[in-house]
């Protein structure tokens, strides 16, 4: 009841499983499209997949909205009321679907698991010329963007907080709480139905390490950016998938992320754009192995176009997507971050994890492909280049036999030589 009786435009709830927060939200957006006074009113219901929104809102939408709807667009996921109000779900794996529109209320679910730069790229322009409101709900997974926007709900003013653990809520009955407590890791459980974000996110590659460079300081809203010195960019291309850019500059005592860049759907002069508008001396761009292929379309390839267009560009080294994990690893505790410029570039570098095997009950070496992969490739790649970073690693006596002991130009020659499979009986 206090959820539906808020007059805050923005509001954060964090649930437990199973807490009910799907059907208070879809109820919520029931009633406020039905009793609104504005004309032609749109309201939307966001979850991090397009089926994932169909799987968990749409027989809710339809059920539930059943007296008040004149017409059900199944193609579209929209339901359109009596009073001409449109409640429509949509997927954050097609964000381009929302450009153009405008929103009176929108419920984001999961938004821990949708890209960080969404709500302010995308979703928040479309409720300004409205008034428009917003809801985040979630459980949680990790100190991530839905972490940061949960901070914000309770310190500021102007937003609506609720946090509902499983232990205080008296949904579900203390004996299957017992049941899943013993069947369920401690962190699992804290998080998942005690609503923690200090416990541990089983399956990330460097959220700890994020969290240790952190605690050290290294995450700095303050890093001074020296706009005389040369600045390296590492790159990771894709059309239908986003493209990642990382900047960083090498110091004495590691490397300076000075700043990242995402964008999805863009074609090659858009990047040449962004790149000459920013203030860098450009030293090198890095470009992944798969540049130099000729593009049907155009028959030239990638690194030919950073070429006429006047870029210094080189092709990073191919190595097993391992190495590359390895090699991040060993480049992080070495990285200073700007903390403004690179927050979404760090949030998918926490975000990345490892595919999850249900069956035998173990997480693969395989990553998982979602909205944090492409940054953490282009990471990848800044790892693989970043000589000084790969250099002290390999001198320093202490970690000797954790350490790479090669040079760039060494990983180059030896993942240019060609591979012959061997059969083994």
């Amino acid at each position: 009841m206090p959820f539906h009786q808020r007059r805050h435009r923005w509001s954060c709830l964090v649930v437990h499983r199973r807490g009910g927060k799907t059907v208070a939200c879809v109820n919520d957006l029931g009633a406020r499209a039905i009793y609104t006074k504005k004309e032609n009113a749109r309201y939307a219901y966001l979850a991090p997949y397009y089926r994932q929104a169909k799987d968990v809102a749409w027989s809710y939408l339809k059920h539930y909205l059943k007296p008040v709807i004149k017409r059900v667009r199944e193609s579209e996921l929209r339901v359109e009321l009596i009073n001409d109000a449109w409640i429509t779900l949509y997927g954050a794996d097609n964000p381009d679907a929302l450009r153009g529109i405008y929103l009176d209320g929108v419920v984001l679910d999961e938004f821990g698991d949708c890209r960080p730069s969404l709500w302010g790229t995308v979703i928040l322009p479309t409720l300004v010329d409205r008034g428009g409101w917003a809801v985040f709900i979630g459980t949680p997974k990790g100190k991530n963007h839905f972490y940061q926007i949960n901070r914000r709900s309770l310190l500021e003013e102007g937003w609506f907080n609720m946090t509902l653990k499983a232990s205080e809520s008296g949904i579900i009955g203390a004996e299957e709480l017992a049941e899943m407590k013993s069947q369920m890791t401690e962190d699992e459980f804290e998080q998942e139905m005690e609503c923690s974000f200090e416990a541990a996110v089983k399956g990330t590659f460097y959220a700890d390490l994020i969290n240790q460079i952190s605690a050290k300081g290294q995450l700095d809203p303050t890093l001074s950016i020296d706009l005389n010195a040369p600045v390296h960019v590492a790159t990771d291309l894709g059309y239908t998938d986003s493209t990642a850019l990382w900047f960083w500059q090498p110091r004495p005592d590691g490397l300076a992320i000075i700043d990242y860049e995402e964008a999805h759907g863009q074609a090659l002069p858009y990047y040449f754009d962004l790149l000459r508008e920013k203030p860098y001396n450009y030293e090198k761009i890095w470009l992944p192995h798969d540049a130099k292929a000729k593009s049907l379309q155009t028959g030239r390839s990638t690194i030919e176009q950073f070429v006429d267009a006047d870029f210094p560009v080189d092709i990073a080294p191919k190595l097993d997507l391992q190495d590359g994990i390895n090699a991040v690893r060993k480049v992080l505790p070495q990285c200073w971050f700007h903390s403004v410029n690179c927050y979404d570039g760090i949030e998918a570098l926490r975000a990345y994890r490892r595919v999850y095997d249900e069956i035998n009950n173990v997480f693969k070496r395989t990553p998982v492909h979602d909205w944090a992969s492409d940054g953490a490739d282009g990471f990848r790649y800044l790892s693989l280049v970043a000589q000084m970073g790969l250099q002290h690693a390999a001198e320093d006596p202490r970690t000797k036999k954790d350490t790479y002991g090669f040079t760039l130009d060494q990983l180059w020659a030896d993942n240019e030589k060609p591979r012959f499979n061997t059969l083994r009986f």
